[in-house]
C-alpha cells in the first residue's frame, strides 16, 4: 500500500453513522481514552481516501506501552485495510525508532504521545481502489498491547454510509395503447391523369410495400387497425388549381385501390391532400449547393405571393436552376404519404416478458415496469428493461426518470445525467437530482 500525500479531494459523501445525524459526537475507543471524529471517505479517480481526527487529550500513555489501531473500510466487495496508526509511549517510541527491523509499513502513521498535553492525529491516507464505492462501513480495530493479541481488544464501527437511492415511479396505466405509423410511397401517374395503373413504372414495388405494411398489421392478432389515411402531394410545376385537382384525385384513386386489396372496412379509410409540396422544395434547396440558393429560398418562402407567382418568378429569374429542380427535385415532390393508426391489445406480465426483447414497441410503459418488477432491483435484467423503456419512449418524463434512477442507484451519475435532463419537474425528479448532486 502506497501513501499518497494529497489533500482531500471533493468528497463522495460525509459519513454520519452510527451517530445517525449531523451532530455526530465521535466514537470513543481504547477504553474511552481516544475519541475518533470527523471521519470522511472519498472515492475519486481510483483512489480511496480516509481522513479522520483522533483526539488523544484524555490518553495517559505508560512510557513502555504501544497502541496499534487498524482502520478498515468494509464494502460489499470486501474489506479494504488502510494504513495503521501506532501510538507510542515515550520509551516505546525511542525503541521503535532504534529498531532497524521495522515492524510496520512505510505509510503507517506513527506518533509519540505526550501525556498531559492536547494532542490530535490528523489521519489522511489513500490506497488504490478500482471499484466504484457504494455502501460501506469504516471500522477501527485496536491492539492495546502492541503485541498482536486481540483477545482483550475491540473493534468499533466509526461510521456507516448507505448511498441514497432514487425512487422509481410507476408509469400511468393507459386505457388504450394507440400506435401510429407514417410511411411514404412514390406512385407514378401519367401526366395530368388520376387513373392508377398498378403495372406502371415503379408502381408494382411501391404498391406492394403499402399493401404488405397494412396486411402485416391487419394479420397480427395483437393489433387492430383503426384508421388509414392517404395524403397526396403534387409538385409546384404547372398551375396550382390543376395540381390541387391532381393531388386530390390521385390520393382518392390510390385509397380505393388499397382498400380493395387489403379488404378492410371502407369506413377506416380517408384521404387528404396538399396541392403542391413547397415544404419539400424548400428542404431540397436548403440542403443543395445550387447557385442562387438563398434567392430561390427567399422566393419559395414569400407567402405574400401566390404559389403560381412564386414558381413563375423562380423559373424566370433562375432558368438554369429551375431546370435542375425539374429533374432532381420535382419528381420526389409527387408522393403519397400513408398514415396508419392501430391499437395494441393489453398484455399480462408473462406475455409482456416474452415480448420485451423481441417486440417492445407493443408494450406500454406500465407493462414494461411490471416485467421489471419480476427481477431484483439493481440487477442487470432490471436495468435492461428500464433502458428499453426509455428507448421506446425517448421523450417521456417518466421513462427518463426511471432510467435515470436505475443508473443513479447503480452509482452511475454520469450515465444518469442525460436522462435526468428529460425527466421533468416532478417531486420525484427533483429528489433524483439531489441524489445525483450527492454522488456525482
Amino acid at each position: 500500500m502506497k501513501l499518497n500525500p494529497i489533500y482531500i479531494l471533493p468528497l463522495l459523501t460525509l459519513a454520519v453513522s452510527p451517530c445517525r445525524g449531523q451532530e455526530c459526537k465521535g466514537v470513543s475507543i481504547a477504553n474511552s481514552s481516544i475519541k475518533v471524529e470527523n471521519v470522511r471517505v472519498s472515492n475519486v479517480d481510483k483512489q480511496l481516501t480516509l481522513s479522520m481526527t483522533l483526539n488523544l487529550d484524555k490518553l495517559q500513555m505508560p512510557t513502555n506501552n504501544q497502541f496499534v489501531l487498524t482502520p478498515t473500510i468494509s464494502t460489499a466487495d470486501g474489506d479494504v485495510a488502510m494504513p495503521k496508526i501506532v501510538v507510542n509511549g515515550s520509551r516505546q517510541h525511542i525503541m521503535l525508532q532504534r529498531d532497524h527491523h521495522k515492524r510496520y509499513d512505510a505509510d503507517t502513521y506513527i506518533v509519540k504521545r505526550v501525556n498531559g498535553k492536547p494532542q490530535q492525529i490528523e489521519y489522511l491516507r489513500s490506497t488504490t481502489y478500482d471499484k466504484r464505492l457504494a455502501n460501506y462501513k469504516v471500522l477501527m480495530s485496536e491492539d492495546l498491547c502492541g503485541c498482536g493479541d486481540a483477545l482483550a481488544n475491540k473493534s468499533y464501527e466509526l461510521v456507516e454510509y448507505r448511498r441514497p437511492t432514487a425512487k422509481l415511479v410507476r408509469p400511468k396505466v393507459v386505457a388504450e395503447k394507440i400506435r401510429e405509423l407514417d410511411k411514404r410511397a412514390y406512385i407514378d401517374f401519367p401526366v395530368n391523369r388520376t387513373e392508377l395503373n398498378p403495372l406502371y413504372r415503379r408502381n408494382p414495388e411501391q404498391l406492394d410495400s403499402i399493401i404488405r405494411t397494412i396486411n402485416t398489421l391487419k394479420e397480427d392478432n395483437n393489433l387492430t387497425v383503426l384508421a388509414v389515411n392517404i395524403h397526396g402531394f403534387a409538385s409546384p410545376e404547372g398551375r396550382f388549381d390543376n395540381n390541387d385537382h391532381l393531388a386530390k384525385g390521385r390520393a382518392q384513386t390510390l385509397m380505393e385501390y388499397v382498400q380493395r386489396m387489403v379488404r378492410l372496412d371502407e369506413d377506416l379509410f380517408s384521404v387528404s391532400h396538399t396541392a403542391e409540396d413547397w415544404d419539400g422544395l424548400r428542404k431540397f434547396v436548403a440542403e443543395s449547393n445550387i447557385e442562387h440558393k438563398q434567392q430561390i429560398l427567399d422566393l419559395a418562402n414569400d407567402t405574400s405571393l401566390k404559389e403560381d407567382e412564386r414558381e413563375a418568378k423562380i423559373k424566370a429569374a433562375y432558368p438554369d436552376e429551375y431546370r435542375t429542380l425539374l429533374t432532381a427535385c420535382y419528381p420526389a415532390l409527387r408522393h403519397s404519404d400513408y398514415h396508419i393508426k392501430y391499437k395494441v391489445r393489453p398484455f399480462n406480465v408473462e406475455e409482456a416478458k416474452a415480448l420485451i426483447h423481441t417486440r417492445p414497441q407493443l408494450l406500454s410503459q406500465n407493462e414494461m415496469y411490471m416485467v421489471a418488477q419480476t427481477y431484483e432491483p439493481g440487477s442487470k435484467e432490471f436495468g435492461e428493461i428500464m433502458e428499453i423503456a426509455v428507448r421506446m419512449f425517448p421523450d417521456d418524463p417518466t421513462a427518463n426518470l426511471n432510467a435515470a434512477c436505475t443508473r443513479l442507484n447503480a452509482g452511475d451519475a454520469e450515465g444518469a445525467k442525460p436522462y435526468l435532463d428529460k425527466a421533468g419537474d416532478s417531486e420525484e425528479a427533483q429528489a433524483a437530482r439531489k441524489v445525483y448532486e450527492e454522488i456525482k
